[in-house]
């Protein structure tokens, strides 16, 4: 379930056309909107009531509890003991996508001290050869 802009889990305590009972420990309050998302059903609704940990929830459309009720992936993970992580993202995250974005900002945080470095050298340099230029200008100008 998430409820402004945080995710948490919710169990569904009771499903009708109209809306939804819910179980979770998030902070959605009533007259706030919130989306609960179970296998590939997303319902959007609004937060009607609260008590402790129960929110009552009127859904914007009709709840497709057909859908609702047949997730396979719900009722292998309610039958296995072994704890099972859902992915929650519209494209799940790869190895392979995690693994490029840290190679470009390790490029990019390289490059940007290199930068820095080259910079601060540039300044050490600068200030090196001004001196003796600016004493061998003063002396010629002595003459």
């Amino acid at each position: 379930m998430r409820s402004q802009s945080e995710w948490s889990d919710a169990c569904i305590l009771n499903i009708s056309p109209g809306g939804l009972l819910v179980y979770s420990a998030g902070n959605a309050q009533p007259g706030t909107h919130v989306e609960i998302r179970r296998g590939g059903t997303l319902i959007i609704a609004n937060v009607v009531w609260r008590k402790n940990q129960r929110i009552g929830l009127c859904s914007h459309h009709p709840v497709p509890m057909r859908e609702m009720m047949q997730n396979d992936t719900v009722a292998a993970i309610a039958a296995s003991d072994t704890p099972v992580l859902l992915e929650r993202r519209r494209q799940p995250r790869s190895a392979d996508t995690s693994r490029l974005q840290v190679r470009a900002m390790d490029f990019a945080a390289t490059a940007a001290i290199g930068i820095a470095l080259a910079a601060a050298a540039a300044l050490c340099v600068e200030d090196a050869v001004s001196r003796p230029v600016s004493a061998v200008e003063a002396a010629l100008a002595g003459r």
